[in-house]
């Protein structure tokens, strides 16, 4: 396969066959040159049709949406370039090196049309020409207005660009003459989406909005800013014309302007664009193109490489497993039990070395007093537990009395027992520095409210205790941040065996 293509198509119509059959052979980028948006176009090519920019809109969604359903892996990127400006050549920041033609074109005519017409282009490209119908893009975009603004503006999250965010950029390029501004949501504002904890950082957001604008029309000049209110600086800059939104936030463009009015500002013109439908959603997805929808995919996936762990032996291969309470750790505990993983519960063995007799006993009623011991003698949990979960100091010392001993204990487990995978559960697993013990970190997360709801209906907590708990443990943050796999129960439990189904076979072909 080739890293990167330039597709040049003269039949915009024919798109769905055309990308079935590259998405073969492109690895990562394909580049999109509209053949009837190029000036100048030499023999045998086709001129430009349409008279004014903004009319090829619709023919960049049907590009857009056919690239969702058809190769939805690929990077896909519609040129504007040749579209807004007579240029000379057709400019890509990635070089490429598959060019790809969808009608057959004369020798003479495909040579000279890449060496005058490609600029970035490796020196070992190949060429493929494809056999599609002919057909000419006519100006039947009716309704489609034609107005073209100096500074047009938009926002977004902009997680994972996907082709509805590049829709919607795009819209903004197609439709300015000068500058582009794009207010990127800050961490602030992320809170309420659907595994937040997941979303890129700002600074790759922002980065890959650039990245994307400046490869398709680098000709104008882009602003791209973090914002931390819906309204970003589109109520304030006075020389904002356009903004473009999504059906779905049409009030959102209107209250702009709303605040504009009040501030003694001109309104902007709402453009809003039509959603992209999801080619093959599940039940638990959006039927829109969105980047909620890609985040729950990628549950389940390895999200970072595995660095060598060279402190502990190849075999067995062992997985942290961790998260919050409530998190669903039990439950794909033993999802993983059924594919062929040998479980260490580090809760039940926690219970364990509390009991009378063992080490940690003696030690916590010297810490904590007698006031900790029910009347057979044994050490009560619930006591105890009111006790560290309103004081961190008080929660170091018993964790410094009862890790040891549990690691002791998991250490001895996996030398005394035959088993290619060991998954090691534990909610502390972090905080206690397993990880070291560790080839790989699994973490399950779930909602703070969802959270609150089990502990109060599991272990019969109020709803204050339940946050006291929630409050004395790591962020969902935290545990994202170090695992390489990370699951979400707050579906139904088919939906997250199918997750652990996932990460357990990408895993047997890494093992």
């Amino acid at each position: 396969m080739f890293k990167t293509g330039l597709l040049v198509i003269s039949n915009p119509k024919k798109i769905t066959s055309i990308l079935s059959s590259i998405q073969k052979q492109v690895k990562n980028t394909l580049y999109i040159q509209i053949l009837s948006a190029l000036g100048d176009a030499q023999v045998g090519f086709q001129p430009k049709v349409f008279k004014t920019c903004p009319r090829f809109s619709k023919t960049i969604f049907g590009i857009y949406a056919n690239a969702a359903n058809q190769c939805d892996k690929l990077d896909v990127r519609v040129l504007l370039s040749g579209i807004k400006y007579n240029i000379s050549k057709i400019q890509t920041r990635k070089p490429i090196d598959l060019i790809i033609f969808d009608k057959p074109y004369p020798q003479t005519e495909i040579d000279s049309f890449i060496k005058t017409r490609i600029q970035n282009i490796t020196t070992d490209f190949h060429i493929v020409t494809l056999d599609s119908d002919n057909y000419n893009v006519s100006e039947n975009e009716d309704g489609m207005p034609d107005d073209i603004y100096k500074h047009t503006v938009l926002g977004g999250t902009f997680d994972r660009l996907h082709t509805a965010h590049k829709l919607l950029l795009s819209e903004a390029a197609l439709r300015s003459s000068e500058k582009v501004t794009v207010g990127v949501t800050e961490e602030n504002m992320l809170q309420s989406k659907i595994l937040w904890e997941l979303i890129e950082d700002i600074e790759v957001r922002v980065t890959n909005v650039s990245d994307f604008l400046k490869d398709i029309c680098p000709e104008l000049e882009y602003n791209i800013v973090p914002i931390s209110d819906p309204f970003g600086p589109a109520i304030v800059d006075p020389s904002m014309e356009m903004i473009v939104v999504s059906e779905e936030t049409m009030k959102g463009g209107e209250k702009i302007n709303s605040i504009r009015q009040e501030r003694g500002l001109a309104p902007l013109k709402i453009f809003p664009v039509e959603l992209m439908d999801e080619p093959n959603p599940k039940p638990i997805e959006e039927q829109k193109i969105s980047s909620s929808t890609t985040r729950i995919r990628l549950l389940g996936t390895l999200l970072k490489p595995v660095e060598p762990n060279c402190s502990i032996s190849k075999t067995p291969y062992i997985i942290g497993l961790t998260g919050g309470i409530a998190s669903g750790k039990s439950g794909v505990a033993s999802h993983l039990k059924e594919l062929g993983a040998f479980i260490i519960n580090c809760d039940q063995l926690g219970h364990d070395v509390y009991k009378t007799g063992k080490p940690c006993h003696q030690e916590i009623v010297k810490t904590f007093g007698k006031e900790v011991l029910c009347e057979n003698g044994e050490i009560n949990r619930q006591i105890l537990g009111g006790i560290v979960f309103k004081n961190s100091e008080q929660m170091n010392k018993l964790n410094s009395i009862v890790w040891p001993a549990i690691a002791e204990q998991v250490k001895n487990i996996i030398k005394n027992t035959s088993a290619k995978v060991f998954v090691i559960e534990a909610a502390v697993l972090l905080s206690a520095n397993w990880e070291k013990y560790c080839h790989e970190i699994w973490a399950t997360t779930i909602p703070r409210r969802e959270a609150i709801i089990r502990l109060i209906n599991r272990n019969k907590l109020t709803e204050e205790q339940a946050n006291n708990r929630i409050d004395a443990q790591p962020s969902n943050c935290f545990y994202v941040k170090a695992a390489h796999v990370v699951f979400c129960t707050l579906w139904p439990v088919e939906y997250t065996k199918e997750q652990v189904v996932k990460a357990w076979q990408l895993l047997q072909e890494r093992l």
